[in-house]
């Protein structure tokens, strides 16, 4: 065999250098590791923290602390949702490779284990990576026993699952605190859904010395609801029974008193003078205050109430979700942005007193019309702060379980699916290409939705 040499071959025996072509280029040089390198990216990492945390001071220095506590409460809402999905794929064996707050530019990041962690632009969203979420997402052959779909059915259903479970936590928690600690009016989230007029909802707050109120044993606190077996619903009501009668007539008196409803017999007196009306008339003696009680009750009996007060604001939530996606309402919604209606009412603006995400008129609102609620100057302000956070809590919580993708009820229906597909040995596994023109179609009537209803909170504020 003739053995060929090229001219610009070493001689014989001396060492043969790589190709260069065949050995490719050479590899990058690897990130600064000395003391100038790392000082360089912790520098760049804080001087974004650090106009990261100026423009959230700015932003509370300019729309006030109110409306920066609910923006912080929000960030804080939504990092939990997160961290449910994360702690439990974590559990679960699966990698997770980010977990960021904020969606859009990079502002800030550090790295620990396998796992990328940080702060980006928009901070009222948040997303948790884990490899392998479908038969889409291509992953290192080394990962796969690690990727979510080859996780066992539980294990998906949980890891799907726990962002809305750290939703009903949270609401449960707040309602833990505002039944037991801070109290809430008539003591029940559900009755504040359709609260009574103004009249209707009272209680006694005096008794006259020496009336027929004392002497029949009233006591502030208690709720007169009916005279004579008649209901009095309202304090006009009880006026109106008590004139019907004579100075020395005896009325029964139907009274509530913690909770416990009781018959007394009062005897009329007679008006006095200095009290107004007419002198001589028939006097019960008692002045009234407007609301329900809104006395603490104690965490042993909120922590009792709170699951069944739970299920009952959920089921009003759920109707309320309802008429807001209704096709008369989309409607209403579309027709409010084509006329303009909204910035014709001037500076009117809706009011919002409805629970569970959506305004007083029925329709949703946005996360602005979120804060602007917040917002207001109300009395009471930490019951009212407290009660929004609940109600997002719940509406958030039941939303993102709704059977659609990309929701995580649209993951949890999937992962069902699957299940019931799968045989002992043959795990399925659903075609995500199918299911991707439905999920962009799910996708763009949410950004529409959510468009709509920022326009609208931004022309015409809830009030």
């Amino acid at each position: 065999m003739t053995e060929t040499h090229r001219e610009d071959s070493p001689p014989d025996g001396a060492p043969v250098p790589s190709d260069p072509v065949a050995a490719g280029p050479p590899p990058p040089p690897p990130p600064p590791t000395g003391p100038r390198g790392g000082q360089q990216l912790d520098r760049s990492n804080r001087v974004r923290l650090a106009l990261l945390v100026a423009a959230f001071v700015a932003f509370g220095a300019w729309a006030g602390w109110p409306a920066l506590v609910m923006v912080a409460g929000l960030v804080v809402m939504i990092f939990l949702h997160e961290l449910g999905h994360y702690l439990t794929a974590k559990w679960a064996g699966m990698k997770v490779t980010e977990f960021f707050i904020g969606a859009g530019p990079k502002l800030w990041s550090f790295r620990r284990g396998e796992t990328e962690y940080g702060v980006k632009l928009i901070p009222v969203l948040a997303y948790v990576r884990i490899i392998g979420m479908n038969n889409l997402d291509e992953v290192d052959p080394a990962d796969e026993p690690r990727t979510f779909r080859q996780q066992s059915f539980p294990k998906r259903l949980l890891v799907v699952s726990a962002g809305s479970l750290m939703h009903g936590l949270q609401a449960l928690v707040l309602l833990v605190v505002l039944l037991g600690v801070v109290g809430v009016p008539g003591g029940s989230v559900v009755e504040m859904i359709d609260p009574p007029e103004r009249g209707e909802a009272w209680r006694v707050n005096e008794v006259v010395e020496d009336s027929a109120a004392e002497r029949a044993g009233l006591r502030d606190g208690d709720r007169i609801v009916a005279v004579d077996g008649r209901p009095a619903s309202s304090y006009d009501d009880l006026s109106t029974a008590i004139a019907g009668h004579e100075v020395g007539d005896r009325v029964t008196l139907e009274v509530v008193r913690d909770g416990e409803r009781r018959t007394v017999e009062a005897e009329l007196g007679a008006r006095p003078e200095d009290e107004g009306g007419v002198a001589g008339s028939p006097f019960l003696g008692v002045a009234s205050t407007w609301w329900w009680d809104d006395e603490p009750i104690g965490l042993p009996a909120a922590i009792a109430r709170a699951p069944g007060e739970m299920a009952g604001f959920s089921v009003e939530t759920v109707k309320l979700m309802a008429d807001a996606f209704s096709p008369d309402r989309l409607r209403q919604l579309a027709d409010e942005v084509r006329q303009d209606e909204a910035p014709a009412r001037g500076g009117e603006g809706r009011r919002a007193e409805d629970g569970g995400g959506s305004g007083g008129d029925g329709r949703l609102i946005s996360i602005i019309g979120f804060v602007q609620v917040g917002a207001q100057d109300v009395d009471e302000r930490l019951t009212y702060m407290l009660l929004l956070f609940f109600q997002i809590n719940v509406f958030i919580g039941i939303f993102n379980m709704l059977p659609l993708l990309p929701l995580d009820g649209g993951h949890a229906v999937v992962a069902i699916y699957e299940r019931l597909r799968s045989r002992p040995g043959r795990p399925y596994h659903a075609d995500f290409a199918k299911l991707l023109p439905l999920t962009y179609a799910v996708v763009m009537v949410l950004v529409i939705i959510g468009v709509t209803t920022i326009y609208l909170d931004i022309v015409n504020p809830i009030v």
